[in-house]
């Protein structure tokens, strides 16, 4: 008991043993939600569902943001890895996947027919349709053991020690860069001064806040803007990303970003600088 109370997951599993509370974090699992918008979900009072919502902020697993008088609920799928890298990917079998893939094969059989049918239909008409710009907001927040002006030299000076493949444009890229400056570039090394450019600085208040602005990696016309703010948390750091993007964005999208930045900060960021582990392209 004093292990699960040191390693910080005793209020998730908490938050996650409600039925209710597991029902919210679907909801905002598939895109941002309001307090109002979740409550409307629920034949419970308002107050009940805003009791659930704090529950799931004090472990971690949501984070708010309030734009007016609106308050903006996010999935934080930090804790959830967590739970995963601990007790789930160690024990993993293929026996297990196996039979995952077993049940969903099934599950989906039954309609399959019915629905190729009804897609061969609307193929043609979507083929026909201007693709309409779409966006992503992704919150985070992950706590590092480090003041934040160790964290903030990692994320600016030493980047290629935590960020590599397959988060790469290019898999046989040397480096990747920032240069913790206004106007400055994040951008990829290859062979013979080639290279690709994933963002440029906007702003930077240094130990405190870092801005980009770039498509970051995502193909097509997409603008987005990209947030690091970093806040003393006892003896840590709080790093907070906001991640915001428009254009060609679809929602797989949105699920392979929100999952590379939980690995790129909660795991080899924060492993790099509490540990020196370096598990990027400078494999040191």
């Amino acid at each position: 008991m004093r292990q699960a109370t040191r390693d910080g997951l005793t209020p998730v599993w908490k938050a996650l043993s409600d039925p209710t509370r597991r029902r919210l974090l679907d909801l905002v699992k598939l895109r941002p939600r309001t307090t109002g918008e979740l409550a409307a979900r629920f034949r419970v009072t308002r107050f009940a569902v805003m009791k659930h919502l704090r529950v799931l902020e004090r472990a971690g697993l949501i984070v708010v943001r309030r734009r007016g008088r609106e308050r903006w609920n996010h999935l934080n799928a930090v804790p959830l890895q967590r739970i995963y890298e601990r007790w789930i990917s160690p024990y993993e079998a293929h026996w297990a996947s196996s039979l995952l893939r077993l049940k969903r094969s099934a599950e989906l059989e039954q309609g399959e027919e019915a629905m190729s049918a009804a897609a061969g239909k609307a193929a043609a008409r979507v083929s026909e349709m201007p693709v309409a710009p779409q966006s992503i907001h992704i919150e985070q927040e992950v706590h590092i053991g480090a003041p934040p002006k160790r964290v903030f030299e990692a994320l600016t000076k030493d980047i290629a020690a935590w960020w590599g493949a397959p988060y790469l444009l290019n898999q046989n890229a040397r480096s990747i860069v920032l240069e913790p400056e206004i106007g400055g570039r994040l951008y990829e090394v290859w062979q013979e001064g080639d290279g690709a450019l994933w963002a440029v600085v906007t702003a930077i208040e240094r130990d405190h806040k870092l801005t980009l602005s770039g498509p970051m990696g995502m193909s097509g016309a997409v603008s987005g803007v990209i947030g690091y703010e970093l806040e003393p948390d006892g003896k840590g750091t709080r790093l907070k990303l906001s991640h915001r993007a428009i254009g060609e964005v679809t929602e797989q999208t949105r699920a392979n970003y929100t999952g590379g930045w939980n690995d790129l900060l909660a795991t080899r960021l924060k492993a790099f600088v509490e540990t020196g582990k370096r598990l990027g392209l400078a494999k040191g």
